[in-house]
């Protein structure tokens, strides 16, 4: 039997049982239903008449050529199966109205698949223009009450294939852009998932050149300073104590800066989840400031990049600094929450505000690092006195879509 496949985004005739889409395999059921059903007829009612014998090579001819689509997928068959059903079924409608002077409706189902097979382009195009002058011209011919109802018939169903084919054709389209779609989505991701590793290589190797620097130098100094104190031991034990404390200083200044190193790596990183963090840093804040902290958490845990836990760390703990620094701020209310693809961090105070003045070096780092990520810093003055800094970061989903616009007031802490 035949089917449809796809040559050069063209619909074409193959072997059944090779069909998927089920639009085709209904037509191509139908067509041999209708030819079975022609077939009874004709022996049934017309086995008596003269002329049958010279229908019946013509109805078998009309119904096995178009369907016979070769070998090959460029044979001429796969290629002009349109034609092919249009002009062997419509000389059969043709030869049968004009001998047995009866209208006919065979051409129905012919036309429909001819309509539903056809291609874009000229290749329509060529068949409606056909399918509109040659049935004309048939009729003047043989009669419009032999033949008038059966063209009408068949042009209305060639109309509805055409019409099917449209709908078909965009079907494919859709689907094609949404594989592509799929396919440009899964490269982002992988994407940002290369630019993340690549981000927190950099930043380690920052890292390692500083803890390098800083405690090289120091033990350097120590190592040498101790071993002057080994010979003054003896000789000065007050000089020794002087360079003892001297180095303890030293030490103590080292080990603050290796404690600062090795919190910028990630805080609590990969032992509790982003609102346990961001609420322990709260908690120690307001134990070491004495300054109220209101923390209101998701019902749901957010979903967020290792790299974003890292920058809405860094950005809570800027917004905390900033509010008791330079807000004189008493109380400070955090909010977190995920919505539309996007992780929302708010941080507002009943300090005197800020003025309409550019961004200090902090909240500028702040922004860099959440921009870095395809996200947003807003910073206002509340109306009442204080101020709200909001970050939005996009979600592991959200990651690579394009940005969206947040409402100011979606935050609420009051």
């Amino acid at each position: 039997m035949i089917i449809k496949i796809k040559l050069d985004g063209e619909h074409c005739m193959l072997p059944f049982q090779l069909e998927t889409h089920w639009v085709f395999k209904t037509a191509q059921v139908t067509r041999i239903a209708w030819f079975i059903f022609h077939l009874l007829f004709f022996v049934i009612y017309l086995q008596d008449n003269p002329l049958f014998w010279l229908l019946m090579p013509l109805f078998f001819t009309a119904f096995l050529i178009p369907q016979w689509s070769g070998t090959k997928l460029d044979s001429f068959g796969v290629r002009n199966y349109p034609f092919l059903e249009l002009i062997f079924s419509g000389l059969l409608l043709i030869i049968g109205c004009f001998v047995l002077g009866n209208y006919s409706s065979f051409l129905s189902i012919p036309a429909l698949c001819a309509g539903l097979y056809s291609k874009p382009g000229k290749h329509r195009w060529y068949l409606w223009t056909g399918f509109s002058i040659v049935p004309i011209l048939a009729v003047m011919t043989v009669g419009f009450e032999r033949l008038g109802l059966g063209v009408i018939e068949g042009s209305f169903f060639f109309g509805i294939g055409i019409a099917v084919a449209k709908m078909l054709e965009a079907e494919q389209k859709a689907q094609q852009l949404l594989e592509e779609n799929q396919r440009q989505n899964q490269l982002l991701e992988a994407y940002a998932k290369q630019i993340e590793k690549v981000t927190l290589l950099e930043e380690r190797n920052r890292l390692a050149r500083d803890l390098h620097d800083t405690i090289g130098h120091t033990f350097t100094s120590v190592i040498m300073g101790l071993d002057a104190v080994s010979y003054l031991v003896k000789t000065s034990p007050d000089k020794a104590q002087e360079h003892v404390d001297g180095l303890s200083n030293v030490m103590r200044r080292s080990l603050g800066e290796v404690r600062t190193y090795i919190h910028q790596i990630s805080p609590y990183e990969g032992r509790e989840d982003l609102s346990s963090q961001l609420q322990k840093i709260a908690s120690e804040f307001t134990l070491l400031t004495k300054t109220k902290v209101d923390f209101k958490l998701p019902i749901k845990e957010v979903h967020i990049t290792s790299l974003g836990t890292t920058t809405l760390i860094r950005c809570l703990q800027e917004a905390l600094t900033n509010a008791v620094r330079h807000g004189r701020a008493s109380e400070i209310c955090i909010e977190l929450g995920e919505e539309d693809s996007w992780v929302m961090l708010a941080i507002k105070d009943n300090g005197i505000g800020i003025k309409d003045t550019p961004f200090g070096f902090g909240l500028t780092g702040m922004r860099e690092r959440l921009e870095s990520l395809q996200g947003e810093l807003n910073v206002k003055t509340n109306e009442f006195g204080g101020t709200s800094v909001t970050c939005f970061l996009p979600t592991n989903k959200g990651l690579i879509r394009g940005r969206m616009e947040q409402d100011d007031q979606s935050v609420n802490c009051g």
